[in-house]
């Protein structure tokens, strides 16, 4: 028996990294999976949905990919419609869908490229977790886990003006949605994973210096999974960072 049988969990950018991971780790847990992400890479990175479905499928999973443009409101209500009508509910989503501009000023960023990721890193999430609501509050229960920075909070660690305030955007969204929708028995938490391995990581040249301090992205399994199974009533409206699992949250820690 998983943690998560019964569970039908929503994770979007799941084409590759983190994403896959999670996506991954809930269907080993016995969850319905539906895992979304554009059919091609902008930044052409390595990763397609239809490799993540095939992981899962091979470990025995239950998955349905569906190709979402987060940024799109058409495809992210149509994602969900579609995962309503495979499921029936929806008790998850993962917000992970993103994007990193770093080492980069204010001059170097054009007002295109600002706007872009600032409509994947921020508007993504919105309407992501607007097209959930409904479902999740007619269950009165669901949990929804947006991905975080230490760069949203700390200056000093060189997330710099874009990537930085889409982040501090998404704290502050993420506080204020938690309150919001406390009534309805749903949660909304940040995960602020830490530096990773992946493939986006891989190719920031800086990411080389830390690169032994980075952990796998399936270490954050265990850490979506608790975030997963929480509602209201035990864990909202909180910063969740690798670092602290196990020690100010996580199993077995008082709330």
């Amino acid at each position: 028996m998983g943690q998560m049988d019964g569970m039908v969990a929503i994770v979007t950018g799941a084409s590759r990294g983190l994403g896959r991971a999670i996506a991954k780790a809930y269907a080993e847990e016995g969850a319905g999976v539906v895992i979304s992400a554009r059919s091609q890479s902008p930044t052409g990175l390595a990763g397609t949905l239809e490799e993540t479905a095939n992981d899962i499928r091979d470990a025995g999973g239950d998955v349905f990919a569906v190709s979402c443009d987060v940024t799109d409101e058409a495809q992210v209500n149509d994602m969900v419609r579609k995962a309503v009508d495979q499921y029936g509910r929806i008790d998850v989503l993962f917000n992970n869908a993103g994007m990193m501009v770093l080492g980069e000023t204010i001059m170097d960023i054009d007002a295109p490229r600002w706007e872009q990721l600032m409509r994947i890193n921020v508007n993504g999430p919105y309407l992501c977790s607007r097209a959930v609501l409904p479902t999740m509050i007619e269950q009165q229960r669901g949990s929804i886990i947006n991905i975080g920075s230490r760069m949203a909070t700390d200056p000093n660690q060189g997330g710099g003006v874009l990537y930085s305030a889409s982040k501090a955007a998404v704290h502050m969204f993420s506080y204020c949605l938690a309150d919001e929708v406390r009534e309805h028995n749903i949660a909304v938490n940040i995960l602020s994973p830490g530096g990773l391995r992946s493939e986006g990581s891989a190719a920031i040249p800086w990411t080389q210096r830390d690169w032994h301090e980075r952990v796998d992205p399936s270490a954050i399994g265990p850490l979506a999974v608790y975030l997963a199974l929480q509602d209201a009533s035990t864990f909202t409206g909180q910063l969740a960072s690798r670092f602290d699992f196990g020690t100010t949250w996580g199993p077995s820690i008082e709330p």
